[in-house]
C-alpha cells in the first residue's frame, strides 16, 4: 500500500513537471491581429477620412508613439465609410510577437469637427488615445482595444 501511494505521488509530480515544461516551451499565440472596436455612442454619423501611418513622433493624450512603427491591418473599414449612431467599426491591427504596429484613425464628425484615434499594438500591450477637435464637438474615450465617441 505504501509503494502505491509513493508511485502515485511520483507520477503526479512528473505530470505536473511535464505540463509546466509544455507551457514554457509553447510559442506565442497564433493570432495575427488585435481587434480594436470603435463604438459610436453619439447622435452624429462618423465618416472615416483615413487610416494613416503615424507622422513623425506623435503624442495623443496619454501616449506617445515613435513612428518608426509600421502600419498594417488584417481587416479594416474602407476610407469614406460611415459609422451610424449606435454602430461599431472593427479595426484589426496586425500583431506579431516582437514587433510594434501603430496607426492614426481620423474620422469627420458629420455636423462639425473631427475625432482622431491613435492605436498601437506591441508584444505586451495594446494602447490607444484620442482627441476631438473642437472639444465642443463631443468626447472620446480610448482604453486599450476599446474606442468610443459620444456627444
Amino acid at each position: 500500500m505504501k509503494n502505491t501511494k509513493t508511485r502515485m505521488r511520483t507520477l503526479s509530480v512528473l505530470l505536473a513537471c511535464a505540463a509546466t515544461a509544455a507551457l514554457f516551451t509553447a510559442g506565442p499565440a497564433s493570432a495575427a491581429s488585435r481587434g480594436y472596436r470603435l463604438h459610436n455612442n453619439s447622435s452624429h454619423d462618423l465618416k472615416l477620412e483615413a487610416a494613416k501611418p503615424l507622422p513623425g513622433f506623435v503624442c495623443n493624450a496619454s501616449i506617445c508613439v515613435d513612428t518608426g512603427q509600421p502600419m498594417a491591418f488584417e481587416g479594416r473599414p474602407a476610407n469614406g465609410s460611415v459609422i451610424a449612431p449606435g454602430a461599431v467599426h472593427a479595426w484589426e491591427l496586425k500583431y506579431e510577437f516582437g514587433s510594434t504596429y501603430a496607426a492614426q484613425l481620423k474620422y469627420d464628425i458629420v455636423g462639425g469637427g473631427t475625432v482622431e484615434y491613435t492605436i498601437e499594438t506591441s508584444t505586451f500591450s495594446n494602447t490607444s488615445a484620442c482627441k476631438v477637435v473642437p472639444a465642443s464637438a463631443g468626447t472620446c474615450i480610448a482604453h486599450g482595444l476599446s474606442l468610443t465617441f459620444k456627444n
